[in-house]
C-alpha cells in the first residue's frame, strides 16, 4: 500500500499534495499551544526558509524510500529526537499528524485533475497510522473519515489566534512568497487566507479573510489547472528526489544538515 501513497505524492498529484502540505505547516500556527512550542525554539524565526524545506524534506524522505530504508529511520529518528520532552497532550501530536494525512488529501478532492479512489484514501491513512506507530504515538484513527473527525473536533476544540502564531506566520510567509510567481508575491497574506480551507483558520492566523469576490476566481484558476492536468500525460519525473537541490540547499544535501541541530 506504501507504493500506492508514493506514487500519488511523488508522480500522479505532486501538485495537489504538495499544496496540501503547505496548508499543513501552516495549520499548526493556528492551534496557539502549537504556535507556543514552535515560538519557544526560536528556529522558524531565525531560519524560516531551512525550517520549512527541512519539514518537507523529513516526510519525503520517508514516502520516496519507505519505512524500511535506513534514510527513512534516520528521519523516523530525528522526529522522535525533536519531539522528545516537547510539551503537549497525546492528541496534540496525533493532531499534527492528521494534518498530513487530511489536508493535503482534501486539497487534490477539491482541486486535483481527479477524485481520489477509496483505495488511494486508504494507502495514504496506512502510511501514517504506521509513521504514527513509529514515532510511538497512541490514538491514531484507524480510517480516513476517523482521521477528518478527529481533526475536524481537535480544531473546534483548540484553534484560535495567538501572538505566537501570528509572529510564526510572519517569520515564514517570505519563505512561501518565494515559491509563487513573482508579480503575485505582494499579494502573499491574501493567497494564504485563500488556500484554507477553513474561514476560521485565517483569523487565527492572523491574516484578514480573504474576500468572498476573490475566491470564485481563485477557484476558477485552480479548476483550469486541473483541467490541463487531465488532458497531460502524467509525470514521469517525481517531485522530490532524495538529497536533490532545492532553494535552501542549492548543492543538493545530506540527511546530517536536516533539522534544528544542523549546520548548512
Amino acid at each position: 500500500m506504501d507504493g500506492i501513497y508514493r506514487n500519488m505524492v511523488l508522480f500522479d498529484f505532486q501538485t495537489e499534495v504538495h499544496s496540501g502540505f503547505f496548508v499543513a505547516y501552516y495549520r499548526n500556527f493556528a492551534i496557539p499551544t502549537t504556535a507556543r512550542t514552535l515560538a519557544t525554539t526560536g528556529e522558524m524565526k531565525s531560519r524560516p526558509m531551512k525550517r520549512s524545506y527541512d519539514t518537507g524534506i523529513v516526510i519525503y524522505e520517508i514516502i520516496a524510500n519507505g519505512f524500511e530504508h535506513e534514510r527513512s529511520q534516520a528521519m523516523i529518528e530525528l522526529l522522535r529526537r525533536v519531539h522528545k520532552g516537547v510539551p503537549g497532550t497525546p492528541d496534540d501530536f496525533v493532531y499534527v499528524l492528521m494534518t498530513l494525512l487530511v489536508l493535503p488529501l482534501r486539497w487534490t478532492e477539491r482541486h486535483g485533475w481527479r477524485r481520489l479512489t477509496e483505495l488511494e484514501k486508504r494507502a495514504a491513512m496506512d502510511f501514517y497510522a504506521e509513521l504514527g506507530r513509529q514515532m510511538g504515538l497512541e490514538g491514531v484513527p484507524a480510517t480516513f473519515a476517523e482521521a477528518e473527525q478527529f481533526l475536524d473536533e481537535y480544531e473546534d476544540r483548540n484553534m484560535g489566534p495567538s501572538p505566537e502564531g501570528a509572529m510564526l506566520l510572519n517569520a515564514t510567509a517570505a519563505a512561501f512568497a518565494r515559491r509563487i510567481p513573482t508579480p503575485l508575491r505582494r499579494f502573499t497574506p491574501t493567497i494564504l487566507a485563500l488556500m484554507m480551507d477553513k474561514p476560521q483558520v485565517a483569523v487565527a492566523l492572523g491574516l484578514k479573510p480573504a474576500p468572498a469576490a476573490l475566491r470564485v476566481p481563485f477557484n476558477a484558476v485552480l479548476r483550469f489547472r486541473a483541467l490541463k492536468a487531465r488532458r497531460r500525460p502524467l509525470p514521469t519525473k517525481p517531485i522530490f528526489v532524495p538529497g536533490g537541490r532545492m532553494s535552501a540547499y542549492a548543492d543538493g544535501y545530506t540527511l546530517d544538515q536536516i533539522g534544528p541541530q544542523a549546520t548548512v
